[in-house]
């Protein structure tokens, strides 16, 4: 009895329930730290901002006195701030982000003033708060800014140096090995017979990898021969691997040597290109491993990849669920694909009477890499049989993926 084949969402409830996050934590400096997973929250050590300050330039003053002739009585600059306690009738040049001085609660925007360096006017209203940050604003001292299980971005690694942190409880890197199965397949600049084709799965998982903070291995190119299957795996030990993963092999064909590997499971994908991989946790020489065996075609590797494989990876490494963005765009035109699967196509955006809409390319083989540079935009086309010209379809940007 055939399995019932499962999407993304459902394939990935399915096997990161088998899979025991990584709980190994080392400790790195924040400049070290882009990519890796929080093995710990970041807890603020100040508040912040850690004073009353201003968010334009323009007058301190007491909101109170604001339809008074004011008194200029000091400067205040960002690291400069001023000394005295503002009095009543009294105002203080201040520039933005400078410390608020004692006394004033507001401040008055320089455009909105009118008087010389000694003398000035205020034309508008003021409240007290006007134009000023409080202390605490963004997040006070004790407060955990950045969540265990979160991908570290650039913007976090910013966050975590405003709460002073100089180093990261992070989730040690993930181990991958990768291969490519097939006695067609050879690595440049070795020429090529005329039954032979260079290899270009490995070099794009390796790019995707080390884009999404994986440690990698290179296990080269294994023929259809299940020893040599055998004997690539038995280096996953010698390096420590975390998890192999595979492009061929995984269809029911005479020379596909992964499908046949005992330790593996078939799952059925409910998607193309790629309709399946091959998943289970391997153990060879007392050292044991995931693995995923995912299709040989370029496209839809890297299409499996990105909505299942990453996703996995990501959980194994600790963090929390990480999926790829999809947003709705209009289709330009009518299409139509097999019913009961979601077929991710390539597209291009285009502006129609002044909208944005996702127009498929001509071509769209499963083997031709050649489409993934031409596009903008994996594009999904199903489960039902037809899609409208102008109905909104799932589409992932390219941008948005390694």
């Amino acid at each position: 009895m055939n399995e019932p084949e499962l999407d993304p969402p459902a394939a990935l409830e399915k096997l990161t329930a088998r899979i025991e996050p990584l709980r190994e934590l080392e400790s790195v400096r924040l400049d070290a730290a882009l990519g890796r997973v929080l093995g710990a929250d970041v807890i603020a050590t100040l508040d912040v901002p850690p004073f009353d300050n201003a968010a334009m330039d323009g007058y301190a003053l007491r909101a109170a006195d604001h339809a008074a002739t004011l008194r200029v009585v000091g400067r205040a600059l960002a690291g400069h701030p001023f000394d005295g306690l503002l009095g009543p009738g009294q105002a203080v040049r201040i520039m933005t982000g400078a410390a608020l001085p004692s006394g004033a609660d507001a401040v008055a925007l320089q455009e909105d003033v009118r008087g010389d360096s000694e003398r000035i006017t205020v034309d508008s209203s003021v409240a007290p708060g006007l134009n000023v940050r409080p202390r605490g604003e963004q997040f006070d001292r004790g407060t955990a800014v950045l969540k265990r299980g979160r991908k570290l971005r650039s913007y976090d690694l910013g966050l975590a140096a405003a709460a002073g942190a100089r180093a990261l409880t992070v989730v040690r890197r993930v181990r991958v090995g990768v291969l490519s199965t097939g006695d067609e397949l050879l690595d440049p600049p070795a020429p090529p017979a005329s039954s032979e084709q260079y290899d270009g799965n490995r070099p794009m998982l390796c790019a995707s990898l080390a884009h999404d903070g994986f440690e990698i291995v290179d296990l080269g190119i294994v023929g259809d021969r299940d020893e040599a299957l055998n004997a690539s795996l038995a280096a996953a030990g010698r390096h420590g691997l975390d998890a192999v993963l595979s492009t061929g092999g995984v269809a029911q064909g005479d020379a596909d040597i992964v499908r046949r590997q005992g330790m593996l499971e078939f799952i059925p994908l409910a998607l193309r290109p790629g309709r399946g991989i091959a998943f289970g946790r391997m153990e060879l020489d007392g050292h044991a491993f995931w693995y995923v065996g995912m299709p040989g075609n370029a496209v839809a590797a890297y299409v499996v990849y990105h909505l299942v494989t990453a996703p996995l990876l990501a959980h194994l490494a600790g963090a929390r669920e990480e999926r790829p963005l999809f947003v709705e765009v209009p289709l330009s035109r009518a299409t139509r694909t097999r019913a009961g699967r979601v077929d991710w196509r390539r597209g291009r955006f285009i502006v129609r009477d002044g909208r944005v809409a996702v127009e498929l390319l001509a071509q769209q083989g499963s083997s031709m890499l050649r489409t993934l540079s031409e596009a903008d935009a994996l594009v999904g086309i199903g489960p039902e049989p037809t899609t409208a010209a102008g109905q909104p379809v799932p589409v992932i940007p390219l941008a948005a993926l390694p």
